[in-house]
């Protein structure tokens, strides 16, 4: 019988030579870095100056066969457009008017009595609506009632009649006085045309006729 042979160690071959290194280090990739704001603000000015000039070119192109009349038109253009605000903004610039319309009073009765009476020569009823301090301020002018009475006789001989009459209007005053506005009609002898007279009464508190305009 053969006897067991001896298991002889197996030789590992030698590591190479040189020296050991860890594991690889990550490969880390250079960024550009973000754009700032001015920056980017200067680039867009610049490619809309760019843009701009384009644009101003290609027009000067298109417009330079015809631009005498370019210039002439734009010319004229102005010259309207000036005028056109210097007519313009004085009415816009002005203050609107005030509402200066005489606002609708009820008559005085007194007022109504001297306009008939004038159309009837009636001198009595023209002075009874006076108040006592305009009969007395006439009466110191030599004006009486019978005086009164003389002027309408005179006219009434003379042709001279007074046909028709107009309210306008009326305001009141501070002093609890009013003013109505009216329009005469006038017929004048030995003519055929009639001319109107206005006439401004004044009244007191008390509705008799104060002043006559």
């Amino acid at each position: 019988m053969e006897e067991p042979r001896e298991q002889q160690p197996v030789a590992v071959p030698p590591s190479p030579a040189g020296p050991s290194y860890g594991a690889a280090p990550p490969r880390v990739y250079a960024t550009a870095p973000a754009p700032s704001a001015p920056g980017v603000a200067a680039r867009l000015v610049r490619l809309l100056f760019h843009r701009a000039f384009w644009y101003a070119e290609q027009l000067w192109l298109v417009a330079r066969p015809n631009l005498g009349w370019i210039i002439l038109t734009t010319l004229l253009m102005g010259v309207i457009g000036f005028l056109s605000l210097l007519l313009i903004l004085p009415r816009l610039a002005r203050e609107q008017p005030a509402d200066i319309r005489a606002a609708w009073l009820q008559p005085a009765p007194a007022v109504v009595d001297f306009l008939r009476g004038q159309q009837t020569y009636d001198a009595d009823l023209m002075w009874n609506s006076f108040s006592a301090s305009f009969q007395e301020s006439l009466q110191s002018r030599d004006f009486t009632r019978e005086a009164l009475a003389e002027q309408m006789e005179q006219e009434r001989r003379n042709g001279q009649r007074y046909r028709k009459f107009e309210y306008i209007g009326g305001v009141k005053l501070p002093d609890a006085q009013a003013m109505y506005f009216y329009v005469v009609e006038v017929s004048v002898p030995r003519s055929a045309r009639t001319r109107s007279i206005s006439f401004v009464f004044t009244v007191d508190r008390d509705g008799k006729i104060v002043a006559i305009e």
